[in-house]
């Protein structure tokens, strides 16, 4: 055959035959699948058994020849296989079932994990046997998944649950409170809890439907356990608990404020689970012992091989199983029941937890333990391992499902007859069954793999996670990325990003992904990255161009490789770094230096060097805003953090654990990138005095909140107030005020800016005419108008500071606005304020409202005046009381006891200005025809200053005027008697008391 120099673009398998021959879960292929792609496990054997080390390394078929070959324990072995979820005890259970050789006198039971409902295992464990005992078992598992729905079965787990609980002991104090009539069973029992025990994804449901239809695709090794958290301690935000019974109510009560309490009542709810399943499904507590234990007398002399492959499966029976596993089969020497083998998967948690310890002792005296892992160590050994496993997949991948099991226990090598071998084993290379490793190559697959590992819990190391690797880095890729190669767009910018930054792999130093995200578009920069990073073992390695050809990606810049191992931190180094300084640098800095190396990485930045590093920036941005345009006064602190506050919501930081709030609009917006990781650790070298060394850390910062100068100013005059429609608003209030108080109306923008700007709290000259309401409230009004004005220049103009007066305003925008607001200011409608001008405008309105009873007052003070003014002018009447002072004195008609005030009193009122009473009159006389704003303009204007004290005058002179009229009466016919210049002054006396002198 001739061979082609190499591929481009392509794909040597089907997504079709990807899936149908790479599974996520050990008991999916056939045998002949399973024996094709297996590659040899990390078997650790634990436990001394048959003279052996108390641990030590194993292989798959010294485990097989220990579980069939090793003498029972009274007719009893139980073999456990330990590992965490996907490390592969499923898979080494499978591999003995396929691999078993099968005897007349070799009963296998494999409960496998397709295959997990209860009916399932019930009919399992019974052999395929017929007798009239085992048959009524079956009619009573036989409505399960098809005669009972799980309606139904959800109701009678509950009552099962409840009636479980109420016969249950306990010893504890918390126990004892929550087993009978009024313990944990009222919450199963009373509609109102029942309810919500029942709600969508509640633990009653998916127990149900868990015992009907088995075991969901997606649900991991560890079985469905009741907890704390399933408790209805939430029940308040869905129901009213009054609704419940009164008991009920109590038990809860007491249930919520006891943690304590709670872990007690899980526990025993899981403790009576089982019991509850079996009732449910109509089983009786022992009827599956029994059944298997009949089953054992019936094939003594015959060996029972128990595989279980997940512990899930014994779920509802697992009481009755584990006591059925370890029953022994020799009583008194004598073979009573046929032996029972058994292989059992468990997580180590639940080994140690969940099952029983007499089982655990028991089963641990009749065989070792079995631990599947692999711990990723770096050896070179465990390397070739790891890729041989990844290549045995790949391979089945080419041939297919189909051909794998037709041509088995051969396994085909689909590379052989690939035109592209010699080419693609050289560029992409080959496992050690000479398995080609496209579209990976070796560096490709060991950081895949140990991208999908996982970590022991509480220690530093990473084991290796067959499951994972299967499913994400071998399916998952090979099924995605098909037409990703032919499209020559391999590999995607987020090749197993999620997995290798949830692992903390290492990355490409932050300098070289800064390079290529800075010369690439995001999805080229993120291909490019990624092909580094894991075909060049991050950057370590150059890439060939045979595998740039194969993946038709371009050169990659010599740039790229121009760091050296030592600038990629190892696993120890990693560690070492935040003990020690690097190039005699502190290592408190350090440490910032390195968190922000980890953030880029994936990892979360701390909250202590986040805040730092948003303080720095907004701090640049702050200092980036000028007050020049437009011309504003500088806003105080207060103002600026209420705006810009410090934190997150105005420097958000992708990755820093910020938790905002539901539509936050932080101003800058940060994200995780490796320029920015530079740009971080430069800010840092500024701010902790190493300028030098921060590089273009400052050109980035001007570049980083330049964007975002616009907004934050706009945040902060919004916080101000002071908008152009808040300042005209602001404006016509005090335009209305200043006419409202007198201010004679503008008619140029200089009048309306002075109007606006006018202040004068001295005393009215006309305060002697006002009202006391008026006045009030005109001190009132003119005592806030300082404030408002302030705030007005402080948004039009300049001042030193945020502390210093305004010393000069753009009048050309001042005067534009008071063209606006005059508009306002002159009709009666109302208009907008900023909440700074809300006090005043209060006030205003209070002023303009008193409008009416200020002209009220003036027009009972020019009455008054009126009635005792004669027809001629007031220095007439002050000449007329002059004379009837001198003339009615020699007749005793002026009764006042000091007759110099009188005189003063007459002296000063000629010193008064007759003018008020035209002035009002003529004002009283305009405001007849007005209303709102035009008559608080009327009653606002400086006008009758002595009105009052000329009305207050006359009255006085009217009041012993008329005493001395009825003085003179009382006198008799002494009015008669005076000559004719004495009636004259009687005359006009009259007049000044608004009497007639013929009376």
């Amino acid at each position: 055959m001739t061979r082609m120099s190499a591929q481009v673009n392509f794909v040597c398998w089907t997504p079709e035959d990807v899936i149908s021959t790479i599974p996520t879960e050990a008991a999916v292929p056939s045998d002949e699948v399973l024996l094709a792609t297996h590659a040899p496990l990390r078997i650790t054997r634990r436990g001394g058994h048959g003279g052996h080390q108390a641990s030590e390394l194993v292989s798959e078929q010294q485990v097989l020849d220990e579980f069939l070959g090793a003498a029972p324990n009274n007719g009893v072995l139980v073999a456990t296989v330990i590992g965490e979820s996907g490390a592969g005890k499923s898979h080494l259970v499978r591999w003995v079932n396929a691999t078993i050789p099968r005897t007349p006198r070799r009963h296998v039971v494999y409960l496998q994990k397709t295959e997990t409902s209860l009916k399932d295992v019930v009919e399992a464990l019974l052999v395929n046997q017929r007798d009239p005992e085992f048959e009524e078992l079956r009619r009573k598992v036989s409505t399960l998944g098809s005669g009972m729905s799980v309606d139904e079965m959800e109701h009678k787990l509950l009552a099962e649950l409840a009636e479980a609980l109420r016969t249950a002991e306990a010893d504890s104090a918390y126990g004892k409170a929550l087993v009978g009539e009024n313990g944990l069973r009222l919450f199963f029992t009373d509609p109102l809890f029942e309810q919500h025990l029942l709600r969508d994804g509640s633990f009653i449901r998916r127990r149900a439907e868990h015992a009907l239809r088995g075991r969901d695709a997606d649900e991991g090794d560890i079985p469905l356990e009741f907890t704390a958290a399933e408790l209805p301690t939430d029940i308040g935000d869905y129901a009213n608990v009054q609704e419940a019974a009164a008991a009920t109510q109590k038990l809860f009560r007491r249930l919520i404020a006891q943690p304590a309490m709670q872990a007690e009542a899980a526990r025993l709810i899981n403790e009576n689970l089982d019991i509850a399943v079996m009732k449910a499904a109509s089983l009786a507590v022992g009827d599956i012992g029994q059944a298997f234990k009949k089953i054992r007398e019936k094939l003594v002399g015959d060996e029972i091989i128990l595989l279980v492959e997940d512990v899930a499966l014994i779920q509802g029976v697992r009481r009755d199983l584990l006591d059925a596993m370890i029953e022994v089969g020799v009583v008194q020497g004598v073979e009573r029941y046929a032996t029972v083998r058994t292989l059992m998967a468990v997580t180590p948690g639940y080994y140690r937890e969940s099952l029983p310890e007499t089982f655990r002792r028991r089963s641990e005296a009749t065989s070792p333990i079995y631990a599947v892992d692999v711990e990723l160590d770096g050896s070179s050994e465990s390397e070739d391992d790891l890729v041989d496993f990844v290549g045995r997949y790949l391979n089945a991948a080419r041939v297919g499902k189909a051909k794998l099991e037709s041509e088995s226990p051969n396994v085909p090598n689909a590379c052989f007859s690939c035109q592209f071998q010699t080419s693609c084993h050289d560029t992409f290379g080959a496992s050690r069954q000479n398995f080609g490793l496209y579209p990976y190559n070796k560096a490709a697959v060991l950081r895949a793999i140990r991208a999908c590992a996982e970590k022991d819990p509480g220690l530093d190391h990473a084991y290796f996670n067959p499951r994972k690797v299967l499913s994400r880095a071998v399916r998952n890729v090979l099924t995605d990325n098909a037409s990703i190669i032919r499209n020559g767009e391999f590999p995607p910018s987020n090749f197993l990003s999620e997995e290798a930054a949830e692992m903390r792999l290492p990355r490409l130093p932050i300098y070289i992904r800064e390079q290529i995200e800075g010369s690439l578009a995001d999805e080229e920069a993120g291909r490019l990255e990624a092909l580094v990073t894991f075909w060049g073992s991050v950057g370590t390695q150059p890439i060939s161009g045979e595998i740039l050809s194969a993946f038709s990606h371009p050169p990659v810049p010599a740039s790229i490789y121009e760091s050296t191992v030592s600038d990629l931190p190892s696993e120890s180094e990693l560690t070492s770094r935040r003990e020690r300084s690097d190039n005699g640098m502190p290592r408190s800095v350090q440490s910032k230096l390195d968190s922000i190396d980890a953030w880029s990485e994936g990892k979360p930045l701390t909250q202590a060097l986040a805040n730092e590093l948003r303080t720095v920036i907004r701090e640049a941005l702050l200092a980036r805003i000028d007050w020049f345009d437009v011309v504003i006064k500088e806003p105080d602190a207060a103002t600026v953090t209420k705006a810009v506050p410090v934190g997150a919501r105005s420097v958000s930081i992708e990755g820093a654990n910020e938790n905002l709030a539901l539509g936050s609009a932080p101003l800058i917006r940060l994200e995780r990138s490796a320029r920015m990781a530079v740009t971080f650790k430069g800010l840092v070298m500024l701010t902790e005095g190493f300028p030098e060394r921060a590089g273009d850390a400052l050109p980035r910062l001007d570049g980083l909140v330049a964007p975002a100068v616009h907004a934050a100013k706009a945040r902060i005059i919004a916080e101000l107030r002071v908008s152009e429609t808040d300042l005209v608003g602001a404006t016509a209030s005090l335009i209305r005020g200043a006419l409202s108080c007198g201010v004679v109306q503008p008619k140029s923008d200089l009048d309306f800016v002075a109007a606006s700007l006018w202040r004068d709290t001295a005393r009215r000259t006309d305060a002697g005419s006002r009202s006391a309401e008026w006045a009030n409230a005109y001190q009132a009004y003119v005592a806030s108008r300082s404030a408002v004005i302030e705030r007005l220049l402080g948004g039009i103009g300049t001042a030193q500071g945020s502390t210093g007066a305004v010393h000069a305003i753009d009048f050309a925008r001042f005067a534009a606005i008071t063209r606006k607001a005059r508009k306002l200011a002159l009709g009666d409608s109302e208009y907008e304020v900023p909440d700074w001008c809300r006090d005043s405008e209060r006030k205003l309105k209070t002023l303009v409202a008193l409008g009416g009873r200020q002209v009220s007052h003036w027009q009972s003070l020019l009455d008054r005046v009126r009635v005792h003014l004669p027809h001629g002018s007031f220095t007439d009447t002050i000449d007329a009381i002059e004379s009837a002072v001198r003339d009615g004195q020699t007749e005793g008609l002026v009764p006042v006891a000091d007759l110099a005030d009188l005189a003063a009193r007459n002296s000063a009122a000629r010193e008064l200005d007759a003018k008020s009473i035209a002035q009002i009159e003529k004002l009283l006389a305009a405001a007849a025809s007005c209303a709102g704003t035009d008559l608080a303009m009327i009653a606002g204007g400086t006008a009758g200053a002595d009105l009052q004290a000329i009305a207050d005058y006359l009255d006085y002179s009217a009041r012993w005027v008329a005493a001395g009229l009825r003085q003179a009466e009382i006198s008799g016919g002494a009015v008669e008697d005076v000559d004719e210049r004495l009636k004259s002054v009687l005359a006009d006396w009259f007049e000044i008391t608004g009497g007639d002198a013929s009376e």
